[in-house]
């Protein structure tokens, strides 16, 4: 838990707001196709595992994000909800002899639960329908949405916890992740445009490309996190001389 007085009411207030809309949302669940459902959960949880660390950032990326898109745009908003709430319950999971961070656990899958929301807001919107024609870049402005809503909640955690600008923290999380969504964002779209009918078949076949991402992604942090420990030894070493 946060020890910044600011920081644990802010994830009190994160933590209602979503799961008030998840409740909600699943007032009324209604599944057209079960066997669909299950699939994009089931897949989008495997990959929501394929985590890639942040250099210079608390938190991890994981490459979940065009199957949860898809989901927002396929199916109804208790399905998505499940499949992207879910799918970060999963990422969060820590490894072989590590401890689960429950307050790191609780904000995150609310923290998603507010992102799809307002992903599947936009997405639905008559205003925007009636002014964006095409569902792939419909659903690339309702990723913009998503980025903004999931990412600027952690930047101020960060922030309040880290002493950090939230404004800085933000910039650090764009520049480092914006690519990755527009990249789900684009397979998110290419996905609608080629398929009339999203079948169960689809997340199945996506999952080894998000593979390849990952492993894309893990290569390149792997040289920037190589970077950052090395520029971190000399301070940490005139610390201990300066201590000592």
């Amino acid at each position: 838990m946060p020890s910044s007085k600011s920081a644990r009411l802010f994830i009190a207030l994160i933590v209602i707001s979503g799961l008030a809309v998840l409740v909600n949302a699943l007032r009324h669940p209604v599944s057209d196709n079960a066997v669909r459902f299950l699939s994009f959960l089931v897949v989008t949880c495997i990959a929501a595992r394929l985590r890639v660390k942040l250099p210079g950032v608390t938190g991890t990326m994981s490459v979940n994000l065009p199957f949860i898109l898809v989901a927002v745009a396929e199916m109804n908003t208790a399905e998505a909800l499940v499949v992207g709430c879910l799918s970060t319950v999963v990422q969060c999971l820590p490894r072989a002899q590590q401890k689960f961070n429950w307050t790191k656990g609780i904000f995150n899958f609310a923290n998603i639960a507010l992102a799809i929301s307002a992903t599947r807001l936009l997405y639905s919107s008559a205003a925007l329908q009636s002014v964006i024609k095409s569902h792939p870049v419909l659903l690339a402005v309702a990723a913009a949405g998503y980025f903004a809503v999931n990412s600027m909640p952690v930047a101020i955690v960060i922030a309040l916890t880290e002493n950090k600008n939230p404004l800085r923290a933000w910039a650090s999380m764009f520049q480092l992740s914006y690519p990755y969504f527009l990249l789900s964002a684009a397979i998110a779209g290419i996905v609608l445009t080629v398929s009339t009918q999203v079948g169960w078949q689809v997340p199945v076949i996506l999952l080894p490309l998000m593979f390849g991402v990952f492993y894309s992604y893990r290569r390149c942090f792997a040289t920037a996190l190589a970077q950052t420990e090395l520029k971190r030894a000399p301070q940490a070493a005139t610390v201990a001389h300066a201590a000592s």
